[in-house]
């Protein structure tokens, strides 16, 4: 069965949006897919250069003054002869471009090189006709070739941007193989349904967002989370479609199919993200729409001072230089490239961007919000101490009665402390008779070492059989032990930091953010864990109410806030924060109030983040300033005659390779650091 057609995810994108002018869609097509298109395009290209080429060898001839001067007018119709299907060729879609500007209002390259390559060649025209004055043949054809060489670069360059969602298309494959009652069929991704069986043999891609029913095998998830360790994968336990299988077979029951893979959400939110301008974007294509009225007061301006002075020939190339030189696409394309690089160097190390103003904005963040429980920890209780209250009683005891009696919980404090019987490998005795009373503990009788007791396990007064007193609380979940009527010991229990959650934080303080740990857990548990990591600041207990009360007031105190959360209870903060980071993986992160969303879910990354977006932003200026720059130094220059206009197109094209150069910076941002393979576990979602 052959496999259906793919659909372009890029075809989304509105050409505008990515190719500044003519010359870059021109472009775009010739390395584009269709070759039928793309040979037209470069057979045309092709022949319109080779005219301009022989136009510019013997306009070259005219100005050495190597033509016999009775043969300078013959030469000349030579020129115009040659100059009118060059023309014919490659400036028609300048002025259909031009056209589309000015009905919408938006004037940028194409009016320019329009307007510069009919100028010089209708005077040039002209003056061959009459025999008087000079001629600019090969400004007026080497001009859009000129262009067109340059944005063949530009465009390629530009084209890295949108590279992202190709590659995310290549990760999905044709076909996979659905289980059935009557056995197995190759099947289109388009037919398969959630609740159908996958199986997924080595080394193949998965093909839904679904969960292990069969099979143990290693995931390779780099493109989604940007972590190069495989991923160790067991019944119950969940896979993306787009993942790559190590070496044994899965069989997969589908959750999420076609457009609801997570695969597709990631490419519509950058897909989202390149249509949503950021501020700097904003700025930058009111100074483009602004440009054009300035440069063409420049351009009359010099022809009518020049041609004042007595200079008609001079007059007539500076107002041509003017109009060559000037380029909009350089501040046009200074502030949008750089972002959609930033946002799409984001994607692939697993972090999707919502946006170039949220690119921007993660930069100026100074005050960074972050929820406890499953978010600087691993939301899982360990057993941190044993304290012992009696002197007979040994810790290995301790440990062994306990665990025997709280192998019959579900507890999550249980499971921890059978854990740490195991990782101390101590055997845990007998147990019977158990009984759990709610609000208070559990008890039983217990045997360990042919020794006998009824062991009880909860609060002081529960476990000391009223003989304790109270519990006095303390930092973390405790638990008090006692059997033969006395208080044995005492267990105190905290939750698991995450692996990567102090190195992360400590990161954070050294780029001189403030950190607030927001925790519905009692403030003894917040302060412990806020102390583990040096927070400046605890906030506990706190509702989803309260912890958008404290962002709100936070912002109003003029503070640009950062909110981390893993659930849907942290929505509200997330989406009242200038920037919610959700970290974890899963399809309910497309809906999730978060503009940021960290798929591996490694705190690891938020400092790494911070950092692409502030180097970003300094790329961001750079890029201004060069354009800025730029356009007020060779208009100045076009204008005081000291640029030809050939002169003046390879400068315009130099200009905006500088501006792709430096923004190409970003795509050479490090990866960022991995952390170890212990704490690869510990940080995983």
């Amino acid at each position: 069965m052959a496999p259906p057609p793919r659909k372009n995810r890029t075809a989304g994108i509105d050409p505008q949006e990515i190719f500044c002018c003519h010359a870059c869609r021109l472009v775009a097509a010739i390395v584009g897919n269709g070759q039928g298109e793309q040979g037209w395009h470069l057979l045309r290209l092709g022949i319109g250069a080779l005219l301009a080429m022989n136009v510019m060898m013997i306009s070259l001839l005219l100005y050495a003054n190597s033509v016999e001067p009775q043969l300078v007018p013959l030469f000349r119709r030579i020129l115009l002869a040659l100059s009118i299907p060059a023309m014919v060729i490659l400036v028609p879609p300048f002025l259909s471009g031009a056209i589309r500007e000015i009905s919408s209002r938006r004037f940028c390259l194409d009016f320019l090189i329009a307007l510069g390559s009919l100028s010089a060649f209708t005077l040039s025209a002209a003056n061959t006709v009459t025999g008087a004055g000079e001629v600019y043949f090969d400004t007026a054809t080497m001009l859009p070739v000129l262009v067109t060489l340059g944005k063949f670069i530009e465009a390629s360059v530009k084209r890295r941007a949108s590279n992202l969602l190709e590659t995310l298309e290549t990760l999905l494959p044709r076909t996979a193989l659905r289980v059935t009652d009557d056995g197995t069929e190759e099947v289109a991704l388009d037919e398969l349904k959630p609740g159908d069986l996958v199986r997924v043999r080595p080394g193949e891609r998965v093909a839904v967002d679904g969960r292990v029913v069969e099979g143990e095998s290693s995931i390779e998830e780099a493109h989604f989370t940007g972590e190069f360790l495989p991923r160790f994968c067991r019944k119950g336990d969940e896979v993306t479609a787009g993942t790559v299988n190590g070496p044994g077979s899965l069989l997969v029951r589908a959750d999420r199919t076609g457009p609801r893979l997570l695969l597709n959400a990631i490419a519509g939110m950058v897909q989202d993200a390149w249509r949503i301008p950021s501020q700097s974007e904003r700025l930058a294509q009111k100074a483009a729409t602004l440009f054009l009225p300035v440069v063409l007061l420049a351009s009359a301006g010099a022809l009518v001072c020049w041609s004042l002075l007595g200079y008609p020939d001079r007059a007539l190339l500076s107002a041509l230089s003017v109009l060559v030189v000037a380029c909009p696409c350089t501040v046009g394309i200074a502030t949008p490239l750089a972002t959609a690089l930033a946002v799409s160097r984001a994607a692939r190390a697993g972090i999707v961007v919502r946006g170039g103003s949220v690119m921007e904005g993660i930069a100026a963040t100074d005050t960074i919000f972050f929820d406890k429980t499953g978010t600087v920890t691993d939301g899982v209780p360990e057993l941190t101490e044993v304290e012992l209250l009696d002197p007979l009683t040994t810790r290995v005891e301790m440990l062994g009665r306990l665990a025997a009696l709280e192998s019959a919980s579900e507890h999550p404090l249980a499971q921890a402390v059978i854990s740490a019987a195991a990782a101390c490998r101590v055997a845990p005795g007998r147990a019977a008779q158990v009984e759990v009373r709610l609000g208070c503990g559990i008890s039983g009788t217990v045997t360990w070492k042919g020794v006998t007791a009824k062991v009880r396990a909860g609060n002081a007064a529960f476990a000391g059989e009223h003989e304790g007193g109270e519990d006095p609380g303390g930092e973390g979940a405790v638990i008090y032990v006692g059997w033969d009527g006395r208080l044995r010991g005492k267990l105190h229990f905290a939750d698991a930091l995450r692996g990567d959650a102090a190195s992360s934080l400590d990161a954070l303080h050294r780029m001189e953010l403030s950190s607030v740990l927001l925790s519905g857990d009692r403030l003894s548990s917040a302060q412990a864990a806020a102390r583990r990591l040096k927070m400046h600041r605890v906030e506990a207990p706190c509702a989803p109410a309260r912890k958008l009360e404290l962002i709100a007031g936070a912002i109003a105190r003029g503070k640009k806030v950062a909110m981390v959360g893993d659930g849907v209870n942290d929505a509200p903060a997330l989406a009242a924060a200038h920037t919610g980071m959700a970290l974890g993986t899963g399809m309910e992160l497309a809906r999730m109030a978060g503009n940021v969303v960290i798929l591996s879910g490694r705190l690891s990354q938020i400092p790494w983040l911070i950092e692409l977006s502030r180097r970003a932003g300094k790329i961001i200026r750079a890029n201004l300033a060069l354009s800025f720059a730029y356009n007020a130094v060779a208009l100045a220059a076009a204008a005081a005659g000291l640029l030809h206009p050939l002169l003046a197109a390879v400068a315009m094209a130099a200009s905006s390779l500088t501006v792709l150069g430096n923004s190409l910076r970003i795509g050479a941002f490090p990866d960022p650091n991995l952390p170890s393979s212990e704490d690869g576990e510990a940080g995983s979602p």
